[in-house]
């Protein structure tokens, strides 16, 4: 008797272990949707594109058979009501647990994101690490249907173009959200441009590339952008720049110099008085030198002080020209300064979080710039200069 039940307690155990799952769907019946992309149309009503996959095609574009996606575009009054009547043009179930990039474009940026934001929060097939980006001066539906030159999907390239570019930071719904309800900091998300090209036989091409951040207010609705360039500076600010090529003119004299820098740091001190809030900030970091388009022999430590004033200088004077253009023209505190003053003045935060962005646009910010060059490559002068025309 217990040597049956024992046989029976196996076979029992086996049965759960080898269960299938009942409400699996087959591969072959999703449409894998990797990208979406969403405008809004004059009568408000939201418009879908989906990049969806074709397996048997993926691979092929080098060889000219496919593109490896079709794209397909719906309107609907919500996400739900999109995605409900995308389904109703396909033949497989829309699979949406494999999405990477989300692309806005720009007039429903402008109008607010906050409606398309909620679904992303209730949905459990909704990934919320899905990478957010706005297309500037267009609609994510032309983004949609640009090949990329060396992916096979556009949704896949535009994401690797940001994890290459831009350090530690990372722009997901999550991350998103997240600087959303933080107090004393408004959220920003990458942009993606379309760069219409002409080729050899007048035939107009199109491809992408990264650009800088699109900046948000409090109701998330976009107010402007930072260029490429401003938007390094923005990073450098809060901490987030592991590594960029620098390159500035030289102070005072001709040609340039560029370097490999590293090692960045910042550092906020907010200061109180009389009730008026000002921030002093110091920016450090390291450098190595990787091209000197200068007559200056930088082996000699007179004439490589002359290279860190320069670059000194000009980082600080464009990093001046950054925070001005966050504070006066668009009054939004994308650069964390409101943090600062909520953790080191929480009684004064109080007070003052409600009208932080005309607080912040009133402040008085300094910034002092410590970049530190320390290696210069082999050679301290360019090879091809003669020995006259090199400055010792």
């Amino acid at each position: 008797m217990i040597k049956r039940l024992k046989i029976c307690l196996i076979v029992l155990v086996c049965m759960f272990l080898t269960t299938g799952c009942w409400d699996k769907t087959e591969i072959n019946d999703q449409a894998i949707i990797l990208g979406w992309g969403f405008d809004q149309n004059e009568d408000g009503d939201y418009i879908g594109s989906a990049q969806i996959v074709v397996p048997g095609e993926l691979g092929e574009k080098s060889s000219g058979q496919g593109k490896g996606y079709i794209v397909e575009t719906e309107t609907g009054k919500s996400l739900l009501d999109v995605t409900q009547n995308l389904q109703r043009k396909l033949s497989r179930k829309v699979f949406l647990s494999h999405q990477k990039v989300i692309i806005i474009g720009e007039r429903l940026a402008r109008n607010g994101i906050s409606n398309i934001l909620d679904v992303y929060s209730r949905e459990p097939e909704l990934p919320l690490r899905t990478n957010l980006f706005v297309l500037k001066n267009g609609d994510a539906m032309d983004f949609m249907e640009i090949q990329s030159k060396m992916e096979d999907m556009p949704s896949t390239a535009a994401m690797k173009m940001f994890q290459s570019t831009a350090g530690p930071e990372s722009t997901t719904f999550k991350d998103f959200l997240e600087g959303a309800s933080s107090e004393g900091v408004s959220p920003t998300v990458p942009i993606l441009e379309i760069i219409r090209s002409k080729k050899e036989k007048d035939k107009d091409t199109e491809t992408f590339r990264l650009g800088g951040r699109a900046i948000f207010n409090q109701d998330l609705e976009l107010i402007g952008f930072l260029s490429y360039r401003e938007a390094v500076d923005r990073l450098w600010i809060i901490n987030k720049l592991n590594t960029h090529k620098l390159t500035t003119n030289l102070v005072g004299g001709e040609g340039n110099v560029g370097i490999l820098g590293m090692n960045f740091k910042s550092k906020i001190k907010p200061i109180i008085q009389n009730d008026q809030v000002k921030f002093h900030i110091t920016l450090s970091g390291k450098g190595v030198v990787r091209e000197n388009n200068t007559a200056l022999d930088l082996k000699q430590p007179k004439n490589l002080k002359i290279i860190e004033r320069s670059f000194t200088k000009n980082l600080q004077d464009h990093m001046i020209k950054t925070i001005t253009k966050v504070q006066k023209e668009y009054q939004s505190d994308i650069l964390g300064f409101g943090q600062s003053v909520h953790q080191e003045y929480p009684q004064k935060w109080k007070r003052w979080k409600k009208d932080w962005g005309k607080k912040f646009s009133d402040a008085d910010i300094t910034v002092k710039v410590e970049l530190n060059i320390e290696r210069t490559g082999v050679t301290g002068s360019p090879l091809h200069l003669k020995e006259s025309e090199i400055q010792k």
